[in-house]
């Protein structure tokens, strides 16, 4: 089970070859294009060629086009083969076509963020420790674990009605710091037109905090001490989206943190 092909080589999926071909899987094709030129591999249209050579194929499309991918993989000769697909927020159930025509299904989706095509890291290294969400037909699974074996990544079976939490999960411990360093990277242009570097030693001491002391016991600040004042003070500094912003995050700090 060593030769694969990709669905959608973007951020992801282009991480994700590098990775395997690094640890000696055999990347037979990329699906029709690639987001990058030096994805090294060779692209192709035919479907039924892709599916024919590949023990294993991975649909790493964005959640509304998996269902599409899955539907003309379906129309060749799927049985036999394993297919993943890379959604955090979907279940195994968008490659149900596939499961019909015989094929092994899971979803195999790494707890991991992948922005541009940074140069300077693996695709190894990336996936190093990881997270990797699965749910699916055993046959599946069993690949699903030896790839992450492989990768040196963790792998969670999950309950399939319990994933789309983990996807919430996800994105509020991304895509929602990144709302929060927009936050406070407005208020350092305010300040002077400082940059972010100015807080990263902030942002790791936090982060090590909550790697070393649990997320409870690292809040400090205005919030954990009470002092409304201050609280007050940065309202009356702040407008628009940005004072929207601090309230709610203060709101919710303050009922989950009574």
């Amino acid at each position: 089970m060593n030769n694969f092909s990709v669905i959608g080589a973007g951020d992801l999926g282009t991480r994700l070859i590098h990775a395997l071909v690094e640890k000696e899987y055999r990347l037979k094709y990329i699906y029709k294009k690639s987001k990058y030129d030096n994805s090294a591999g060779p692209v192709t249209g035919d479907m039924a060629s892709m599916v024919r050579e590949s023990d294993f194929i991975f649909i790493c499309t964005q959640e509304s086009r998996i269902a599409e991918a899955a539907r003309l993989a379906a129309s060749s000769d799927p049985a036999g083969k394993v297919f993943f697909h890379t959604s955090n927020s979907l279940t195994s159930d968008e490659l149900s076509l596939l499961k019909e025509k015989g094929a092994f299904t899971a979803s195999f989706s790494p707890l991991q963020t992948f922005a541009g095509n940074d140069v300077n890291r693996t695709g190894v290294d990336l996936f190093k420790g990881v997270y990797f969400l699965a749910e699916g037909d055993e046959p599946a699974l069993r690949l699903a674990r030896e790839i992450t074996v492989r990768l040196d990544a963790r792998l969670f079976v999950v309950d399939k009605s319990k994933k789309i939490y983990f996807h919430i999960a996800a994105v509020c411990a991304s895509n929602f710091l990144i709302s929060i360093l927009k936050l406070s990277g407005n208020q350092l242009k305010r300040a002077g037109d400082f940059d972010m570097s100015v807080l990263l030693p902030l942002i790791r001491q936090t982060v090590n905090n909550v790697e070393t002391r649990g997320v409870d016991a690292s809040l400090t600040g205005p919030v954990k001490r009470k002092e409304m004042g201050i609280i007050k003070k940065h309202l009356d500094h702040l407008e628009g989206e940005d004072a929207a912003l601090y309230k709610a995050l203060t709101n919710f700090l303050f009922h989950s943190f009574p």
